[in-house]
Protein backbone atom coordinates (compact mmCIF):
# COMPACT_ATOMS: atom_id res chain seq x y z
CA UNK A 1 0.00 0.00 0.00
CA UNK A 2 1.04 3.48 -0.87
CA UNK A 3 1.20 6.03 1.78
CA UNK A 4 0.66 9.84 0.86
CA UNK A 5 0.22 12.92 3.03
CA UNK A 6 -3.01 15.00 2.70
CA UNK A 7 -1.18 17.89 1.47
CA UNK A 8 0.44 16.16 -1.63
CA UNK A 9 -2.80 14.16 -2.14
CA UNK A 10 -4.83 17.53 -2.81
CA UNK A 11 -2.44 18.68 -5.17
CA UNK A 12 -2.84 16.18 -7.42
CA UNK A 13 -6.53 15.82 -7.50
CA UNK A 14 -6.59 18.66 -10.35
CA UNK A 15 -7.94 17.72 -13.60
CA UNK A 16 -5.66 19.57 -16.74
CA UNK A 17 -6.64 23.20 -17.16
CA UNK A 18 -9.07 23.67 -14.63
CA UNK A 19 -11.48 21.04 -16.94
CA UNK A 20 -13.46 18.27 -16.58
CA UNK A 21 -13.68 14.33 -18.18
CA UNK A 22 -15.68 13.94 -21.45
CA UNK A 23 -18.80 11.85 -20.97
CA UNK A 24 -19.78 9.28 -23.87
CA UNK A 25 -23.00 8.42 -25.07
CA UNK A 26 -24.76 5.29 -24.59
CA UNK A 27 -24.19 3.44 -27.93
CA UNK A 28 -23.45 6.31 -29.95
CA UNK A 29 -19.54 6.52 -31.73
CA UNK A 30 -20.43 10.59 -32.36
CA UNK A 31 -18.17 13.00 -30.47
CA UNK A 32 -19.85 13.07 -26.50
CA UNK A 33 -20.60 16.54 -24.62
CA UNK A 34 -18.04 17.05 -21.77
CA UNK A 35 -19.38 15.38 -18.70
CA UNK A 36 -18.97 18.29 -15.50
CA UNK A 37 -18.64 15.06 -12.76
CA UNK A 38 -15.35 13.69 -14.37
CA UNK A 39 -16.94 10.60 -14.44
CA UNK A 40 -19.25 9.19 -18.05
CA UNK A 41 -22.97 9.33 -17.37
CA UNK A 42 -23.72 6.34 -19.88
CA UNK A 43 -26.07 4.53 -18.72
CA UNK A 44 -25.52 0.88 -17.68
CA UNK A 45 -21.75 0.48 -16.47
CA UNK A 46 -19.18 -1.70 -15.11
CA UNK A 47 -17.43 -1.65 -11.62
CA UNK A 48 -17.35 -3.33 -7.78
CA UNK A 49 -20.34 -5.60 -7.40
CA UNK A 50 -21.09 -7.16 -3.64
CA UNK A 51 -18.61 -6.82 -0.68
CA UNK A 52 -18.11 -4.33 1.94
CA UNK A 53 -15.41 -1.77 1.88
CA UNK A 54 -14.54 1.62 3.11
CA UNK A 55 -14.05 4.19 0.85
CA UNK A 56 -12.50 7.16 1.56
CA UNK A 57 -11.19 8.31 -1.75
CA UNK A 58 -10.47 7.06 -5.36
CA UNK A 59 -7.34 7.07 -7.70
CA UNK A 60 -7.55 5.65 -11.00
CA UNK A 61 -4.47 6.62 -12.79
CA UNK A 62 -2.13 5.03 -15.44
CA UNK A 63 0.82 3.19 -13.73
CA UNK A 64 2.93 2.50 -16.47
CA UNK A 65 2.55 3.33 -20.13
CA UNK A 66 -0.25 0.00 -20.96
CA UNK A 67 -2.10 -0.48 -17.62
CA UNK A 68 -4.67 1.95 -15.38
CA UNK A 69 -5.20 1.07 -12.03
CA UNK A 70 -7.76 1.45 -9.97
CA UNK A 71 -7.00 2.17 -5.91
CA UNK A 72 -8.82 3.19 -2.72
CA UNK A 73 -7.67 5.22 0.41
CA UNK A 74 -8.57 4.88 3.36
CA UNK A 75 -7.35 7.71 6.46
CA UNK A 76 -5.53 6.77 9.66
CA UNK A 77 -3.95 8.84 11.97
CA UNK A 78 -4.85 11.64 14.28
CA UNK A 79 -4.89 15.05 12.60
CA UNK A 80 -5.62 16.42 16.09
CA UNK A 81 -2.48 15.47 17.77
CA UNK A 82 0.43 17.55 18.00
CA UNK A 83 3.15 15.94 15.92
CA UNK A 84 1.09 13.70 13.54
CA UNK A 85 -0.69 14.36 9.94
CA UNK A 86 -3.31 12.39 8.48
CA UNK A 87 -2.29 10.13 5.76
CA UNK A 88 -4.12 8.13 2.97
CA UNK A 89 -3.50 4.41 2.08
CA UNK A 90 -3.91 2.98 -1.25
CA UNK A 91 -4.44 0.00 -2.08
CA UNK A 92 -5.27 -1.44 -5.52
CA UNK A 93 -8.04 -2.86 -5.99
CA UNK A 94 -8.62 -3.48 -10.01
CA UNK A 95 -5.92 -2.69 -12.93
CA UNK A 96 -6.66 -2.90 -17.03
CA UNK A 97 -3.59 -3.51 -19.30
CA UNK A 98 -3.86 -2.71 -22.44
CA UNK A 99 -2.06 -5.18 -25.66
CA UNK A 100 -3.04 -3.64 -28.81
CA UNK A 101 -5.32 -0.84 -30.63
CA UNK A 102 -5.75 -2.59 -34.11
CA UNK A 103 -8.34 -0.50 -36.58
CA UNK A 104 -11.42 -2.53 -38.00
CA UNK A 105 -12.79 -0.39 -40.67
CA UNK A 106 -14.02 3.09 -38.76
CA UNK A 107 -13.59 1.42 -35.05
CA UNK A 108 -10.92 0.67 -32.82
CA UNK A 109 -10.47 -2.86 -31.04
CA UNK A 110 -8.88 -2.62 -28.19
CA UNK A 111 -7.25 -5.85 -26.58
CA UNK A 112 -6.66 -5.93 -22.84
CA UNK A 113 -6.55 -8.34 -19.89
CA UNK A 114 -8.39 -6.61 -16.69
CA UNK A 115 -7.25 -8.17 -12.94
CA UNK A 116 -9.49 -7.78 -9.82
CA UNK A 117 -7.19 -7.39 -6.83
CA UNK A 118 -9.81 -7.77 -3.55
CA UNK A 119 -11.02 -10.65 -2.23
CA UNK A 120 -14.47 -10.05 -1.98
CA UNK A 121 -17.15 -9.66 -4.59
CA UNK A 122 -16.55 -9.07 -8.01
CA UNK A 123 -15.97 -6.50 -10.44
CA UNK A 124 -17.23 -5.87 -13.84
CA UNK A 125 -16.14 -4.89 -17.07
CA UNK A 126 -18.03 -3.04 -19.51
CA UNK A 127 -17.70 -1.75 -23.16
CA UNK A 128 -19.20 1.13 -21.63
CA UNK A 129 -15.90 2.00 -19.33
CA UNK A 130 -13.69 2.89 -22.67
CA UNK A 131 -13.73 6.50 -24.44
CA UNK A 132 -11.47 7.06 -26.94
CA UNK A 133 -10.52 11.06 -26.54
CA UNK A 134 -8.95 12.78 -30.37
CA UNK A 135 -8.01 16.40 -30.26
CA UNK A 136 -10.10 18.61 -32.02
CA UNK A 137 -8.25 21.83 -32.99
CA UNK A 138 -9.92 23.61 -30.40
CA UNK A 139 -8.39 25.56 -27.09
CA UNK A 140 -9.97 24.45 -24.52
CA UNK A 141 -8.77 27.47 -22.71
CA UNK A 142 -10.01 28.62 -18.49
CA UNK A 143 -13.47 27.61 -19.43
CA UNK A 144 -13.35 24.77 -21.53
CA UNK A 145 -10.10 22.67 -19.99
CA UNK A 146 -9.19 19.46 -21.12
CA UNK A 147 -12.42 18.28 -22.37
CA UNK A 148 -13.07 20.82 -24.70
CA UNK A 149 -9.98 20.46 -26.52
CA UNK A 150 -11.26 16.74 -27.51
CA UNK A 151 -13.44 14.35 -29.08
CA UNK A 152 -15.35 11.47 -27.52
CA UNK A 153 -15.66 8.14 -29.20
CA UNK A 154 -17.20 5.45 -27.25
CA UNK A 155 -18.22 1.64 -27.96
CA UNK A 156 -20.83 0.91 -30.41
CA UNK A 157 -22.27 -2.23 -28.71
CA UNK A 158 -23.40 -1.72 -24.37
CA UNK A 159 -22.16 -5.38 -22.70
CA UNK A 160 -20.39 -6.69 -20.09
CA UNK A 161 -16.97 -7.88 -21.45
CA UNK A 162 -15.77 -9.94 -18.37
CA UNK A 163 -16.80 -10.71 -14.96
CA UNK A 164 -13.73 -10.84 -12.35
CA UNK A 165 -13.82 -12.64 -8.94
CA UNK A 166 -11.06 -13.39 -6.24
CA UNK A 167 -11.47 -17.53 -8.07
CA UNK A 168 -10.91 -15.59 -11.23
CA UNK A 169 -9.40 -12.83 -10.82
CA UNK A 170 -8.22 -12.18 -14.45
CA UNK A 171 -9.34 -12.02 -18.05
CA UNK A 172 -8.53 -11.08 -21.74
CA UNK A 173 -10.91 -9.04 -23.44
CA UNK A 174 -11.92 -6.74 -26.58
CA UNK A 175 -13.54 -3.44 -26.68
CA UNK A 176 -14.39 -1.87 -29.84
CA UNK A 177 -14.86 1.91 -30.09
CA UNK A 178 -17.19 2.95 -32.99
CA UNK A 179 -16.40 5.70 -35.32
CA UNK A 180 -12.55 6.65 -34.54
CA UNK A 181 -11.33 8.19 -37.32
CA UNK A 182 -8.34 7.22 -39.06
CA UNK A 183 -4.90 9.40 -38.00
CA UNK A 184 -3.14 11.99 -40.22
CA UNK A 185 0.69 11.15 -40.08
CA UNK A 186 0.80 15.05 -39.57
CA UNK A 187 -0.56 13.98 -36.48
CA UNK A 188 2.30 12.15 -35.14
CA UNK A 189 4.87 13.63 -32.41
CA UNK A 190 8.43 12.81 -32.33
CA UNK A 191 7.96 9.52 -29.87
CA UNK A 192 5.37 8.27 -32.32
CA UNK A 193 2.20 9.46 -30.26
CA UNK A 194 -0.40 11.46 -31.85
CA UNK A 195 -2.32 13.22 -28.68
CA UNK A 196 -4.62 11.02 -28.95
CA UNK A 197 -5.71 8.62 -25.65
CA UNK A 198 -7.79 5.67 -24.54
CA UNK A 199 -9.31 6.18 -21.30
CA UNK A 200 -10.93 3.68 -18.41
CA UNK A 201 -14.06 5.66 -16.94
CA UNK A 202 -14.12 5.28 -12.56
CA UNK A 203 -17.44 4.12 -11.92
CA UNK A 204 -19.96 6.37 -10.36
CA UNK A 205 -19.74 4.60 -7.19
CA UNK A 206 -16.93 2.83 -5.71
CA UNK A 207 -18.11 -0.27 -2.30
CA UNK A 208 -20.52 2.85 -2.00
CA UNK A 209 -18.67 5.70 -2.35
CA UNK A 210 -19.75 8.31 -4.94
CA UNK A 211 -17.08 9.68 -7.25
CA UNK A 212 -16.42 13.18 -6.93
CA UNK A 213 -13.22 14.60 -8.96
CA UNK A 214 -11.38 17.00 -7.80
CA UNK A 215 -11.51 15.16 -4.69
CA UNK A 216 -10.94 12.03 -6.36
CA UNK A 217 -8.40 11.69 -8.98
CA UNK A 218 -9.74 9.60 -11.90
CA UNK A 219 -7.83 10.44 -15.48
CA UNK A 220 -7.55 7.25 -15.87
CA UNK A 221 -5.95 8.03 -19.60
CA UNK A 222 -3.15 6.69 -21.56
CA UNK A 223 -1.75 7.28 -24.31
CA UNK A 224 -2.36 4.96 -27.60
CA UNK A 225 -0.69 4.25 -31.04
CA UNK A 226 -2.66 2.17 -33.60
CA UNK A 227 -1.04 -1.34 -34.14
CA UNK A 228 -0.64 -5.23 -33.37
CA UNK A 229 1.38 -4.13 -30.25
CA UNK A 230 1.02 -2.05 -27.70
CA UNK A 231 3.53 0.74 -27.94
CA UNK A 232 6.80 1.49 -25.81
CA UNK A 233 6.88 5.18 -25.10
CA UNK A 234 7.71 5.89 -21.17
CA UNK A 235 4.88 7.88 -19.59
CA UNK A 236 5.07 11.63 -18.14
CA UNK A 237 5.85 12.71 -14.46
CA UNK A 238 1.80 13.23 -14.20
CA UNK A 239 -0.34 11.08 -15.49
CA UNK A 240 -3.44 13.02 -16.32
CA UNK A 241 -1.44 14.02 -19.77
CA UNK A 242 0.36 10.50 -19.90
CA UNK A 243 2.82 11.38 -22.78
CA UNK A 244 2.94 13.17 -26.31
Amino acid sequence: MALLTIPLLAAGCVQPAGGADPEGGAASPAPAASAPSGVAERGERGGPRGAELAVDGVRTHAVANDTVELATSSLSGDPGEAGRSTTVEWTPRFTVAFASARRDGDDLAFRARAEYLHDEGSYVVHSQDFTVLVPNGADGGAEGGFAAAFDAYTAGTAEELATLTPDEPTAEFTVTIAGVPEEDAGERYADGTSGRYVQYETPEEVWGHTTAPPQDYVPGRLCYIEGDTWHDVPLFEYTDVPCG
